[in-house]
């Protein structure tokens, strides 16, 4: 049973190659292109997600500060 595989997936490989061709140098480079324009957008992506975090937190943490200053500030002047 095995080798009955095996031996379909030999085949399989051998059909395959003998199907497969070198790509031309036009379609090597829009190739390059389009995988570097994915890489590039998925990137860029991922970068503005990061930086969208990153504000999201500095602003949640700056508004909090700024809500204990306030509170402190209104108890010091009740307390005078």
């Amino acid at each position: 049973m095995a080798l009955k595989k095996l031996r379909e997936f030999i085949t399989e490989c051998g059909r395959v190659l003998r199907v497969a061709k070198k790509p031309s140098k036009q379609e090597y480079w829009t190739i390059a292109k389009v995988s570097g324009i994915g890489i590039l957008v998925i990137g860029l992506m991922g970068f503005l997600l990061h930086l969208i975090d990153r504000l999201t937190s500095v602003v949640i943490v700056s508004v909090l500060v700024a809500v204990i200053v306030l509170i402190l500030l209104f108890m010091k002047g009740k307390n005078n």
